[in-house]
């Protein structure tokens, strides 16, 4: 119960001090739950928050919302109490947001004339995109080489090995992997140029993924 009442103010400052798209979250929301299990000796495992960010990515909706919903799920650790806590952390993350941009809507015209909010807006433009560049560095570098491990919170350094017996792309799969994932992403950016539709890429990257290492180790 303490775990959950400590969530709901990180998740008011996660809500109001992250700007950006589901990627974004996905490191915040990593260290929360890290840091939740650490200090409250919480049961959340990697696999959990593995199928968290895949269920979250591949289902409609906001994601962010989706994590602040497992939050209170993950903090509740079993107990009864879990199905409340859900909606609990759910609007917690929500509602500052609302509040936020029912306040910029009453005064939006005020707002498109003020010298700080322009200024505000210039500065946070290059740092979303810092964060969205290392982001697609991070996940690139952890894609790339799954032997190595880079910037993980749960990790005691900021770079080391994985243990490789738990490691699916050992041997000529992991060769198959680096040669395959630099010929996937000229592939996409060719087909991107002949305004192929994005979800027909990503189809077409899936289809070959699991012809190449799911459907021969089936």
């Amino acid at each position: 119960m303490i775990a959950l009442f400590v969530s709901l103010p990180l998740l008011i400052v996660i809500s109001l001090s992250v700007f950006g798209g589901g990627q974004v979250f996905i490191p915040v929301f990593l260290w929360l739950w890290n840091f939740l299990a650490k200090t409250f000796n919480l049961d959340i495992s990697e696999v959990q928050i593995n199928n968290v960010f895949a269920v979250s990515n591949s289902t409609p909706g906001v994601v962010s919302t989706k994590f602040s919903f497992v939050t209170g799920y993950l903090v509740a650790n079993g107990q009864w109490w879990g199905f409340l806590a859900v909606f609990l952390t759910y609007l917690v993350f929500c509602l500052p947001a609302i509040f936020i941009m029912l306040i910029a809507m009453k005064y939006l015209n005020k707002f498109k004339s003020n010298s700080y909010i322009k200024n505000m807006i210039i500065i946070m433009k290059p740092v979303v995109a810092g964060i969205m560049i290392s982001l697609a560095l991070q996940l690139l570098i952890n894609i790339f080489s799954p032997e190595i491990y880079f910037n993980k919170v749960n990790k005691e350094h900021y770079i080391g090995l994985n243990n490789s017996s738990k490691n699916y792309f050992i041997g000529y799969k992991n060769i198959l992997l680096k040669l395959y994932i630099p010929i996937s992403i000229i592939l996409s950016l060719y087909l991107v140029k002949k305004k192929v539709s994005l979800f027909l890429i990503i189809l077409i990257n899936v289809s070959i993924s699991f012809i190449l290492f799911a459907i021969p180790y089936a």
